[in-house]
């Protein structure tokens, strides 16, 4: 195993994570559609006041905030196990995998890369109505779009050209 710092592969695995951490957050959205749509429908502050009215429980409101956070740390470790399953077989550098594992998590940490600034290139929601909908296509996609660059021959082969030129 190569152990250097090999900057193609940490560019590529860290927009493979910020793909894989907002599919994952995009389905754990799932759960809470009728929520969502509540809070669209009568608004926020009215919801929050009035959300016995709307049969919902303060549990169901805890767990609105909860798993989707829940989802991205998974996110992050599920790309975090397939980056260093990858460098291990490729025989890359595990090194870049838990470089990427850290910026991943202080990125996610304190919200650099938050899903509001991307959302409007990446996500369906503008041509749907349905929030179930969007957020399974939201999911899907974005899952599919990472592992296509995860496991794409290209991407590999340009991280492996990197290891090759420093030798």
């Amino acid at each position: 195993m190569k152990q250097k710092i090999n900057y193609i592969q940490i560019i590529f695995h860290l927009i493979v994570t910020y793909f894989l951490t907002f599919s994952f957050q995009s389905f754990a959205w799932l759960h809470n559609a009728r929520i969502i749509e509540l809070t669209e429908t009568y608004g926020v502050e009215n919801f929050a006041h009035n959300h016995e009215k709307y049969n919902v429980s303060v549990q169901e409101i805890a767990l609105f905030t909860f798993w989707p956070h829940v989802a991205c740390l998974l996110g992050i470790l599920l790309a975090f196990i397939l980056s260093i399953t990858i460098s291990i077989v490729k025989k890359w550098s595990i090194l870049n995998s838990f470089v990427v594992l850290l910026i991943s998590y202080i990125l996610y940490r304190f919200d650099i890369l938050s899903w509001k600034y991307s959302k409007s290139f990446l996500s369906v929601d503008r041509f749907i109505d349905d929030y179930q909908t969007i957020f399974i296509l939201n999911g899907s996609l974005l899952l599919i779009i990472g592992l296509v660059i995860f496991f794409s021959k290209w991407t590999n082969r340009l991280i492996q050209n990197q290891y090759q030129e420093r030798n």
